[in-house]
């Protein structure tokens, strides 16, 4: 069955899908502000996910198979699996979700705060997104909040979507120095490639971004003669 739980002013609505036996998840996803749906089984769950941010998955008492059909049906919410066994946690990573391996409760706090920031990004870029659209102002794409300030287009090594990198680097927990190289990049396709602008910003020297930049441009391949005369980023 699923019991209703609710706080005064919930950033997130959450949906904990474990056993009887309660393990502490809920307190911890109180104190993360959250209001919390609970369900105890795959037809329930899968009844209590519509409007739900993030659903956490304790799978002491439901298979691998209703794991995989939830996530599945997640219906873009962000889905956290608490997993006893590698197997289940490698399927669940391949369905696109995030995971840790054991009981331990206070690992299991820090995945979800780490879930719940990546939610947060994504109403952030979404509303900002709403707001350059209101203003007639153009982004790369309708969620990317990526606002490009100059006329002249970026150029190709600066196409891909910087915002997506960032969200996949922040929900896989990579080491932090490459983290911050994706941050900085994520930045500097906010600001057209402006490194001034940039490092204002984030509050760093405009050397460390140029000599990040020197560094990439080393590493890939030479890019082939009608291509090198594209716009360059600029200084």
């Amino acid at each position: 069955m699923n019991v209703a739980t609710s706080i005064p002013s919930a950033r997130f609505s959450a949906l904990l899908v474990e056993g009887d036996k309660l393990v502490g998840l809920e307190d911890k996803l109180r104190d993360e502000g959250c209001s919390i749906r609970r369900a105890t089984s795959r037809a329930t769950a899968l009844e209590a996910i519509a409007g739900t941010d993030v659903i956490v998955i304790a799978p002491s008492s439901i298979s691998g198979d209703d794991v995989a059909e939830i996530i599945a049906k997640a219906n873009g919410a962000s889905v956290l699996v608490i997993a006893q066994e590698n197997d289940l946690a490698v399927r669940a990573a391949k369905l696109g979700a995030s995971v840790m391996v054991g009981s331990a409760i206070e690992l299991a706090a820090a995945q979800i705060k780490q879930v719940l920031a990546v939610v947060d990004l994504k109403r952030k870029v979404a509303r900002q997104a709403m707001i350059n659209m209101g203003a007639g102002i153009p982004s790369s794409s309708p969620l990317s909040g990526v606002v490009q300030r100059r006329s002249a287009p970026l150029p190709k090594e600066a196409t891909p979507d910087a915002l997506d990198a960032l969200i996949e680097a922040a929900e896989g927990l990579v080491p932090m120095h490459k983290f911050q190289r994706v941050y900085v990049d994520y930045a500097l396709r906010r600001f057209g490639g402006n490194k001034v602008h940039t490092a204002a910003a984030l509050g760093i020297d405009r050397r460390t971004i140029q000599r990040w930049a020197r560094a990439r441009a080393e590493q890939r391949p030479a890019a082939p003669a009608a291509v090198s005369s594209s716009t360059t980023i600029q200084s």
